[in-house]
């Protein structure tokens, strides 16, 4: 959460001269209603089911850089898939930076929704430890903390 995915792959795009689709976005404009109201609704099953159908549509996107949110690796093999059908980075960054980038956020993330500064400090500590399997999957990984962007594009034109 919070590790700059969205912005990175917009610049990443750009400099490929490709497009930049955002999962969370591509949910929101299929489903008419923001990520955080189909969580209050639905739940996060629900969400995590339709999410995995708005990535594996992006399979047959061509000349793009996907950003997914920070659980989408988690699911349904998502990150097989991903590494299946594209190139995977992850962008590392520590979980207090995660904590305090969430803090200043202007975009609400459900999962977070409600908590204390405490609890979310820990929260946010606990989903990194569980999620970290998954994304050190990924083929590629770049220090999300004083990014350079030229270190992705530089992996980028080797493939």
């Amino acid at each position: 959460m919070c590790s700059g995915k969205s912005s990175i792959s917009r610049k990443v795009a750009a400099r490929l001269g490709y497009e930049a689709f955002d999962t969370d976005d591509l949910f929101e404009e299929k489903y008419h209603i923001c990520v955080q109201d189909f969580f209050e609704k639905y739940g996060e099953d629900y969400f995590r089911k339709f999410e995995s159908e708005i990535l594996k549509k992006t399979g047959e996107m061509h000349h793009v850089v996907v950003s997914t949110g920070g659980g989408t690796p988690c699911f349904f093999d998502n990150m097989q898939w991903m590494k299946e059908n594209g190139s995977t980075i992850f962008v590392r960054v520590s979980p207090l930076t995660s904590f305090h980038r969430i803090m200043n956020a202007k975009r609400k993330r459900p999962l977070v929704n409600g908590k204390s500064e405490d609890e979310l400090r820990q929260y946010v500590e606990n989903h990194y430890n569980s999620r970290l399997p998954f994304y050190e999957q990924a083929d590629f990984t770049v220090k999300g903390e004083n990014l350079d962007i030229d270190e992705i594009m530089n992996y980028l034109s080797q493939l």
